[in-house]
């Protein structure tokens, strides 16, 4: 059984591993801010958060392109969409900077953008403004023009100047940066225990990158372990 955080959800999933999470959270769970797109990890449209624990349990988020990434690479972590950054009755400060700046036109490309900019206000890197645009840099929009999308991105850099290194979470959630529920996932994570399965008849996976491009259709109907999370194979 896969289990992990989606959004402010636990899901608890026999689902096979090797279908992608972009599909899971499109059509299992209906949350379809999320785009297919190129389905090739190019365009961004399908980007997604996840969230894992550190070595000190401290909570580390980067972006991935769901379009090629299994949904058995989601457990244990927290998954977050981009229904998973609304706040409750406003706007996000990462999406009215999109509104401010007026980065958005047929909007398809819009939750991409959203969620990586989000990722940057959720991570470790330097809040400066090429960092932010190395962030962006696998989003990409075909109709706005990506000046209004970089004043974006500029101007969540200048509301990031005094962020708090030491509380980020707290200090993103005064800011509206993200929804208070994220405070308690740290919590919710470290309750979540990883059951033993049968490794049994099973496809071995590394990153899968380049096989869910090129054999997508050969890994949907199976379930797959996934070596990348392994620590011994880091560093």
């Amino acid at each position: 059984m896969i289990q992990f955080i989606l959004n402010n959800k636990i899901i608890k999933t026999t689902a096979n591993s090797g279908m992608t999470l972009l599909d899971f959270v499109r059509y299992e769970q209906r949350l379809t801010g999320t785009k297919i797109g190129c389905r090739e990890g190019d365009c961004g449209a399908c980007t997604l958060l996840v969230g894992t624990l550190d070595e000190n349990e401290d909570i580390a988020y980067h972006s991935i392109t769901s379009c090629i990434s299994p949904l058995g690479n989601a457990h244990g972590k927290h998954i977050v969409t981009v229904e998973g950054t609304n706040l409750k009755d406003k706007l996000t400060t990462v999406q009215n900077a999109m509104k401010d700046n007026y980065a958005t036109q047929c909007g398809f490309c819009t939750p991409g953008f959203v969620v990586s900019l989000t990722g940057f206000a959720l991570s470790n890197s330097e809040k400066k403004y090429d960092t932010a645009l190395d962030t962006i840099s696998g989003n990409i929009c075909r109709c706005t023009g990506y000046k209004s999308i970089e004043r974006a991105a500029h101007q969540v850099c200048e509301k990031l100047e005094f962020s708090n290194t030491k509380m980020p979470l707290t200090w993103l959630v005064k800011n509206n940066f993200i929804p208070d529920y994220f405070m308690d996932i740290p919590k919710q994570l470290k309750q979540l225990h990883a059951e033993n399965s049968s490794k049994k008849g099973i496809k071995i996976v590394s990153g899968g990158t380049d096989l869910y491009v090129q054999k997508a259709d050969d890994l949907i109907e199976h379930n797959v372990h996934l070596i990348s999370d392994n620590n011994a194979l880091k560093g």
